[in-house]
């Protein structure tokens, strides 16, 4: 990927505290609104352990993020909170008891226009 490209969706994904995970699976479709933060092209999100999106996420793991600034579509991996990278605020969060985290790696990001729908521009985060 482009160095510019890359660091454009690093700062987007470093500006947001909070997004929509959403799964699909067993469990149905799912989605949540949970704390969640950045570490280079991953995104952390800290999930209750008793979301159903946990149930969706044993057997599916492609996942779309969204904002209202940008969708990212992408592969979750569940980890523990002890399993986090050190300079990792979420894990460290009093709420944190009692979650896990979905460690996302970005495969596509979209960003949205500023006003209206769809969107204005596609980034893929594959090399």
């Amino acid at each position: 990927m482009l160095e510019p490209l890359k660091l454009r969706i690093m700062i987007a994904l470093k500006m947001e505290s909070a997004a929509t995970l959403s799964t699909n699976g067993p469990g149905g479709i799912q989605a949540g609104f949970f704390p969640c933060e950045a570490d280079d092209l991953t995104l952390y999100v800290l999930i209750p352990a008793s979301s159903d999106v946990l149930f969706n996420l044993e057997t599916e793991t492609a996942v779309i993020i969204t904002t209202p600034h940008w969708q990212l579509e992408g592969e979750a991996e569940v980890i523990q909170l002890g399993q986090a990278p050190p300079g990792l605020c979420l894990a460290r969060l009093p709420q944190a008891a009692g979650c896990v985290l979905a460690s996302v790696s970005c495969h596509r990001m979209h960003f949205s226009w500023a006003e209206g729908w769809g969107y204005r521009e596609t980034i893929d985060c594959i090399d």
